[in-house]
């Protein structure tokens, strides 16, 4: 089966989306709010990021270092969430934290403003300018977000594998049309793609492992996963702090041989 991603914009009914699905099948749901909290277990950190995003133009080289943190540490509890398939992740642009492979599905669900407001009144108990202005707000927000931490535009349909507007389709037929999908042999998870998955969940174990200790988390260092081989990649380093960073590495590394070659970390990649 599939892992679906579904891209929710504000008030665009995903949640009510999410909760038929649930009612309606036996697959596994994962929210952006879940991979939050187990990101803010190191000390607060997915809270930080979005409270010094809105003063990341003015100072980039502090909030760089805690975005790397934040996107590693994300990829890794959404990659322990994706041990099998028959998922559907839900938030704002977390599909773009992995790179795309043959069982992933991104979805964009889309609503005309009238459904927005009406979900917005209903919610938040607010009157219509009150909606308006939030949603205004909340946009604005959340494509921010995706420019800072992906260098992306969310409202790029080319993003997604499929765009869904809650304007010409019910929500019962988004609810059919996703499941068929999930379904669908052709985004069955085969071994080369549990492979591809299985990699990129111990390269991030390993920068996970590099971000999370006091004595590395300052590093541009990204791996690599090949074979019995995990390649650190990253800047010239001293033979103290390259001894450190190899060491920390090995614990992550599943009994794997660790090599270090100077070079770009481009932990960015994965979100092409």
């Amino acid at each position: 089966m599939a892992v679906i991603f579904l891209s929710r914009g504000t008030m665009s009914g995903v949640r009510k989306l999410v909760g038929r699905l649930q009612h309606e099948s036996t697959l596994r749901f994962v929210s952006r709010e879940d991979l939050v909290e187990v990101v803010n277990r190191h000390g607060g950190l997915a809270t930080r990021v979005m409270e010094e995003i809105t003063t990341a133009d003015r100072a980039y080289e502090h909030f760089s270092q805690l975005r790397r943190a934040y996107l590693v540490l994300m990829r890794q509890a959404l990659l322990e969430e994706l041990t099998g398939d028959g998922v559907v992740y839900h938030g704002y642009s977390g599909h773009l934290l992995l790179p795309r492979m043959p069982h992933f599905v991104r979805v964009r669900i889309d609503a005309p403003i009238a459904i927005r407001l009406s979900l917005t009144m209903e919610r938040l108990g607010c009157d219509e300018e009150e909606a308006r202005n939030y949603i205004r707000d909340e946009d604005g927000r959340r494509v921010r977000w995706a420019r800072f931490m992906y260098g992306q535009d969310i409202s790029n349909p080319h993003l997604y594998d499929i765009v869904l507007n809650l304007r010409w389709m019910t929500l019962d037929a988004v609810c059919r049309l996703l499941m068929n999908v999930m379904a669908d042999p052709e985004y069955r998870c085969g071994d080369d793609a549990r492979r591809q998955v299985e990699r990129l969940r111990l390269a991030t174990d390993v920068e996970a492992a590099l971000v999370a200790d006091p004595r590395t988390h300052d590093l541009e260092v990204s791996a690599e996963v090949s074979d019995d081989v995990v390649t650190l990649v990253g800047p010239y380093l001293e033979r103290a702090a390259l001894g450190t960073a190899l060491e920390i590495a090995g614990a992550a590394a599943a009994g794997r041989r660790i090599d270090y070659r100077p070079g770009y970390a481009s932990y960015l990649s994965m979100t092409s």
